[in-house]
Formats: C-alpha cells, structure tokens, sequence
C-alpha cells in the first residue's frame, strides 16, 4: 500500500529516525542494518518527482504537528498492518482504495 509505505519513508525522513516501537535516535545510535535501510529509503525519496516528494514534505509536517498520543497510535495501527498476512493486507489495501474512492 502506497500510502503506508510513504508513511513509513516519511518517519524515517524525520531529523532523527523515527520507530514505531520507541523514541526517535540519532544516525549514531542506528545498527548498520538500520542504517542501510534509512539510507535506502532517502534514495529512493530522492528518485521521486518533485511534486510527489512536496506531498511525502507536506505529510511528513501533518504528522509532527499531531499529538504524542495520536503518533503512537498511528504507529500502533501500522504494526498491525505489518504483522497481517499477504493475503490480508491485501483484502485490507482493496478496503482501503474502495473507501477512499468513495470519499472523493
């Protein structure tokens, strides 16, 4: 699913990463895997348009200006959504595009 996915680009973007399960570290305090994997993930922010790296900026802001409790349980919900079997996510993702389809 795009959207968790930019999510999950978007909290590692952040000034220090950002985990779901405990406070932000600094690039110091990151294994070298944790490492390999932020930097693969800037690249391949990097790679995006322009227009598509200004939406990931603009949520990224959205998500800071929320509330500690409101970030954990945003965090919550995606490791859940991490732990569900393929077949799962993707029952869940068809949900998903449905109802945002019928919003607009």
């Amino acid at each position: 699913m795009r959207v968790v996915a930019a999510m999950a680009l978007c909290i590692a973007l952040g000034a220090g990463v950002g985990r779901a399960d405990g406070p932000r570290r600094s690039w110091e305090d990151l294994s070298p895997t944790e490492r390999e994997r932020a930097l693969q993930n800037y690249q391949e922010y990097q790679r995006l348009p322009p227009e598509r790296r200004q939406f990931i900026d603009r949520r990224y802001q959205r998500y800071r200006a929320l509330p500690p409790q409101e970030q954990r349980r945003l965090q919550q919900n995606y490791q859940e959504y991490e732990r569900l079997p393929p077949g799962e996510r993707q029952h869940f993702n068809r949900k998903y595009r449905r109802w945002k389809d019928d919003r607009r």
